[in-house]
Formats: C-alpha cells, sequence, structure tokens
C-alpha cells in the first residue's frame, strides 16, 4: 500500500479484512479489532468464517459467492459473530483482488449495523435475538432450523432437536425475584452455549425453556450422550447475588429426520418427550416416541404387556451402590428391576409393578425374581462385609395375608450370609401393619419411603419402627428450590434422630444435595451422583475398586 491508502485503512470507521485467496486472514485494521473483538494476533491466518454466524447467512450466501464469482464483488446484509459470542448485524462490502487473472484474495469492509435495523423498524420484524441471554430468538431460530433441516436431509445427515426445561424455574422467580431469575437464565445460557459451542446451534424458546439443534453422527446415541450432558452442566449449584441456587433440566429429544423434517413438528415431538422426562421424576432426559403421545408413556402399558416381556427376557435386575460418607465407602446394594422396553426404553419398576394384578403375572414374576435373587449369594460371597441388599415391595405385592409370608419365604435363601433389606410404601406400611407382622418379626430389615405423600405422627412410626427411614427422590430432588420439601425432610429427619432410626436419602443427584444432606446429619445414600444403575457384572467390578 502507498501512504494514503494506507492512512485510509488504519482510520477508516469501518472495520477493514484482507485475506488471501483461501478466506486466510492476513491483514485487518484498528476498527475491525474494536468491532470484533478479535485482536490481529488472534484471527491472523484463521479462515474469515470465524466471525460469521454461519447459520444465520445460508440465503445470503446463495447470492454472495455466485456474484463474487460473475461480478467480483458483493455488498449486503450478513450476521457475524464477536469474541464475546454475541450476534450482530453488519453491513458488509466485499471484492476479489486480482494480479492480471490470477485471484490474490479477498478485501472485505462492514460495519455494525444493529441501531440502524432497530430505529427502522423494531415492529416490522421479529427480534433477531433474546436480549437477556443474547441467543437468538425463536423466530430466527426457526428459520435457521428449517434450512438445516432441509440441508441435512439433502446429505441425508441425522439431526437432534433438544428442549431443555428448567425444573422449578418458575418458583423460584416469584419467590426469589426477577432479578435472580435473570441472572440464572442468563447462566443457564451460558453452561448449555458450553455444550453445545457451535454457533446458532442454540436459542431460548420462551421464559424458561430453551431448544438446541445439533448434528449426530452417531444417532441417537450422540443426542443422549449431549442431553447427559445437560442435565449434568445443570445439576451444579448457580451462583445468582451472593445466593447459591440448584435447579435441574428435563430433556426432550426428537431426531430428524425420522420424526419430521420442520422445526416447529420436531420441537413439538421434543416437547412431548420432554413432558414424559419430567412425568419420570425431572432431572433426567427422554427420545420421543409415538407411544408418549398416548398416555405418557408406562401408563399405557398392560398386564399382558409385562407377562409378554417376562417371557421374552426383556426384565434386569440392576443395582445402584450405597454410600456411607462415615466410611467413604458402598455399604449396601439396592436391586430395581428394570424393563428394557423396545420402545420406551428403560421402565423403572415403578412404572410397571401396577400392573402385578393377576395370579399369573404375579406368579411369573416371582419366578423371574427367584432366578435373578441367585445374584445375590454371589455378591454376598465376594462382598460378605455389606450390611444388607435391599428389595421395593410395593402396594399390590401385599394384597392378600400370606403374600408377606410368600415374599420372605422367597428371600429367605438369600439373607444367610447377610441382611435382605425390604423397602415399603409408608401409606402402606400402616395400611397393612398386620399383614407386615411377619416382615417384622423376621431377620429381614425393613425401610419406609412414601414420605412425599405421606407425613406419619411418632406414634404410628413409632408402632411399625423401621430400620431405616427413605427420603424419596422426589423430595431430594426438590429440596433446594421448594420450601414444602424442606419442610418434609425436616420433619422425616427429626423423627428419625428422636427414634434413633438411620436415614437413606434416594436420588442424590448433585454435590449441593449430597453436602446439604450431609449437614443435615444424613450418613446414607445412593442416586446418579454416585452413580447409574449396574448390571450385576459392573456392580461386582465397582465393588471390586470401592472395597
Amino acid at each position: 500500500m502507498d501512504l494514503p491508502e494506507q492512512q485510509f485503512f488504519l482510520q477508516s470507521p469501518q472495520a477493514m479484512v484482507i485475506t488471501d485467496s483461501d478466506s486466510n486472514i492476513i491483514r485487518v485494521n484498528p476498527a475491525f479489532e474494536r468491532t470484533t473483538g478479535y485482536s490481529f494476533a488472534e484471527v491472523v491466518g484463521e479462515k474469515a468464517h470465524i466471525l460469521a454466524a454461519e447459520a444465520l447467512n445460508m440465503q445470503a450466501y446463495e447470492v454472495l459467492w455466485p456474484a463474487l464469482r460473475s461480478n467480483g464483488n458483493w455488498q449486503g446484509e450478513l450476521w457475524q459473530q464477536r469474541k464475546d459470542g454475541t450476534v450482530y448485524p453488519v453491513w458488509l462490502s466485499i471484492c476479489c483482488l486480482w494480479d492480471g487473472s490470477k485471484l490474490m484474495g479477498y478485501a472485505a469492509q462492514f460495519f455494525d449495523i444493529s441501531s440502524l435495523k432497530s430505529a427502522i423498524s423494531l415492529q416490522a420484524e421479529p427480534v433477531q435475538y433474546d436480549e437477556l441471554t443474547q441467543l437468538p430468538s425463536w423466530d430466527r431460530f426457526r428459520d435457521v432450523m428449517d434450512a438445516r433441516l432441509q440441508r441435512a436431509a439433502e446429505i441425508t445427515e441425522q439431526v437432534a432437536v433438544l428442549l431443555v426445561d428448567l425444573d422449578r424455574f418458575k418458583w423460584i422467580n416469584d419467590t426469589l425475584g426477577r432479578d435472580v431469575g435473570d441472572g440464572l437464565l442468563q447462566e443457564v445460557a451460558r453452561r448449555l452455549g458450553s455444550v453445545v459451542p457451535a454457533p446458532n446451534s442454540l436459542a431460548r424458546l420462551n421464559s424458561d425453556e430453551f431448544v438446541m439443534l445439533v448434528p449426530c453422527v452417531d444417532g441417537v446415541e450422540t443426542a443422549t450422550r449431549i442431553a447427559q450432558q445437560v442435565v449434568e452442566q445443570l445439576s451444579h449449584g448457580i451462583m445468582v447475588d451472593h445466593r447459591e441456587i440448584f435447579i435441574s433440566g428435563s430433556v426432550g429429544i426428537a431426531m430428524a429426520p425420522e420424526q419430521g423434517n420442520r422445526a416447529r413438528d420436531l420441537v413439538k415431538k421434543a416437547d412431548v418427550a420432554m413432558y414424559a422426562a419430567k412425568q419420570g421424576g425431572r432431572n433426567t432426559f427422554r427420545v420421543y416416541n409415538p407411544l408418549l403421545e398416548l398416555s405418557k408413556g408406562p401408563q399405557i402399558l398392560h398386564e399382558e404387556d409385562l407377562i409378554t416381556a417376562l417371557d421374552a427376557g426383556q426384565l434386569q435386575l440392576c443395582f445402584l451402590p450405597v454410600y456411607s460418607l462415615h466410611s467413604h465407602q458402598v455399604v449396601a446394594v439396592h436391586a430395581a428391576p428394570i424393563w428394557q422396553h423396545e420402545e420406551l426404553g428403560q421402565v423403572p419398576f415403578s412404572g410397571f409393578s401396577s400392573l402385578l394384578q393377576g395370579a399369573g403375572s404375579v406368579r411369573k414374576y416371582e419366578a423371574w425374581l427367584a432366578q435373578e435373587l441367585q445374584s445375590f449369594n454371589l455378591i454376598w460371597e465376594r462382598y460378605p462385609g455389606l450390611r444388607y441388599i435391599s428389595l421395593r415391595l410395593e402396594k399390590q405385592q401385599l394384597k392378600a395375608e400370606d403374600d408377606a409370608q410368600r415374599w420372605l419365604a422367597l428371600l429367605q435363601k438369600y439373607q444367610m450370609t447377610g441382611a435382605i433389606l425390604l423397602d415399603i410404601d409408608v401409606e402402606t406400611a400402616l395400611e397393612k401393619e398386620g399383614l407386615l407382622f411377619d416382615v417384622l418379626t423376621s431377620d429381614a430389615l425393613l425401610s419406609l419411603s412414601g414420605f412425599a405423600q405421606k407425613l406419619p405422627n411418632m406414634d404410628q412410626l413409632k408402632d411399625i419402627h423401621p430400620d431405616i427411614i427413605r427420603l424419596d427422590a422426589e423430595l431430594v430432588s426438590n429440596m433446594s428450590g421448594d420450601s414444602m420439601c424442606q419442610k418434609q425432610i425436616n420433619a422425616v429427619l427429626k423423627m428419625a434422630e428422636r427414634m434413633g432410626i438411620e436415614v437413606l436419602a434416594d436420588g442424590v443427584s448433585t454435590a449441593g444435595q449430597r453436602g446439604e444432606l450431609m449437614g443435615q446429619g444424613c450418613m446414607l445414600m445412593q442416586g446418579r451422583y454416585f452413580g447409574l444403575p449396574l448390571t450385576l457384572e459392573q456392580l461386582l467390578a465397582h465393588l471390586a475398586v470401592d472395597h
């Protein structure tokens, strides 16, 4: 450059950038650094598209590149992204640099037209991005999604739409104030952005819902891995206004092209899956299935379905380690039947235990369980120091007078080395106290749960006098954001302390919950924080390391 050109380049109020023929940046001016937030050292040698919000520019690119090839220049509106991630509109002029017939590179200049666009017509055009989180608005993102979905269909690429709904956000916003709620949403947006860092893959759908669009090389496996990362990111405490707030997220997944190729349709299906995740206890994810449309998942199952599943070997006994914060070791194990349903995925025992109605299904289930319980012998043989192995009994399994005796007889052969602990709902225990006499006077241990629905008085609890009280996962997951849940937990812990009964917290999924419960004297815990349900082989390997 000669001197006048050099002065113009350095003093121009418009950002200017020069690239080589492969679009690698070789020079920028001071206005470029002010506008984009990037220094020259940070972008030299980088491709120019580091600046672009590419997914928002698909239509413009269809015009830009043909114009450059035919005319050697183009100007128009594009969307760019600053170093800090904010998206903004620019007016761009770009031309080709030639040396004779050889293309040497490109020269471009641009300026931010955000204020100009706002002044022209705020009402005539939908808002392009959310002011609070700086994420693309739904109106804008829907167009981006449709364009990317169309392109994915053309190249037969699988894409997932993830809908993330914050659990109990309304309560936090109403109780702690809108400023706290706004700060929480900003941090949530940042954490979600760390899971899908690609530009324009995340938008705020409404008050407490976010939508993601991600390519899935491995199909639904990729989508579920990302959903698990989302759940994990939201499970850690968030500091807002010197206050640590615990929140969780429920995630619904819809896959394209299997379940549609339009943004609106896929978001609706992801919403159905998200609702199923909430029904499944929150702080988890679900993949869309047409059956979820009918009646919220497991409710559509019938007794004959369970009988068929038992015959087909679709039930599996999984194990949850129980941790003692005194010894920092696994001290017990909870056995949990899980139905590996072909369409609904993993259905927990609570989701199908109500199907044990007729004598046929009960007997078949007991026969299956008798086979599975043989694994207890292997666990006791390897780790005789475990305090107990627990198993859940639902109300419908204790209908007749001889039900308790039958279960005890079934379990007796597996408690020679260690104790079997039966977990029963407190309401069922109070209602069928007479039928439970054999359990109370046997070598089996008894734990009570279900305190989220019923809180007995001290005399009622004394009559049963369980060995352990179990805090339900529902209470634990809501304890930080729901004052009523915390009151229930406090009441249960006080009664347990007066009676000298240990308390086991179920469903512990965050370090915050662990610390809060430990501070209140609860030292036995199980849940996602300590690991997901394990197969027998995985459990034995886990215990080998732990012990």
